[in-house]
């Protein structure tokens, strides 16, 4: 189950367009949850993005959220060599920035650089295998 929306401004301008959403799961049979009984799970986000941003056509944005991450276990068990807890640990942060140039009416570039804290969730909380991911990618765009 989920729910998402987001607003727009009339005008832009300093106000940005602000998106949110937030999902929440239960599996209880089949793949992991065989091993664990009921697991729950959520995910949420909240985006800002900036119309016209410095120049006419083009946008500025950021994004941050939870991707989908465990609250709760109903039996503790392992994957792998790693033991699950049935108290999970598995919150993870992703974080995005972009900024969209409008070349030409049909062309747009948009680098971004983004930030993933904690990739592997509970599986490596705590341990040496912790590890972060940082990176950036340009995406192109033609409109025919």
């Amino acid at each position: 189950m989920g729910i998402s929306g987001y607003w727009t401004p009339t005008n832009s301008g300093i106000i940005p367009s602000i998106s949110a959403g937030w999902g929440i799961n239960t599996s209880s049979d089949g793949g992991v949850a065989k091993d664990f009984g009921t697991v729950t799970s959520q995910s949420w986000y909240v985006g800002l993005q900036w119309a016209d941003a410095f120049i006419k056509g083009n946008a500025l944005g950021m994004a941050v959220g939870q991707p989908t991450f465990v609250t709760s276990i109903e039996n503790s068990g392992t994957i792998g060599t790693k033991t699950v807890s049935n108290k999970p640990n598995d919150g993870n942060y992703a974080w995005e920035w972009w900024y969209k140039f409008q070349v030409t009416d049909n062309i747009s570039v948009t680098p971004a650089l983004y930030y993933l804290s904690a990739p592997l969730g509970q599986l490596q909380k705590g341990s040496s295998d912790s590890f972060s991911n940082f990176g950036g990618l340009v995406k192109t765009t033609f409109k025919f």
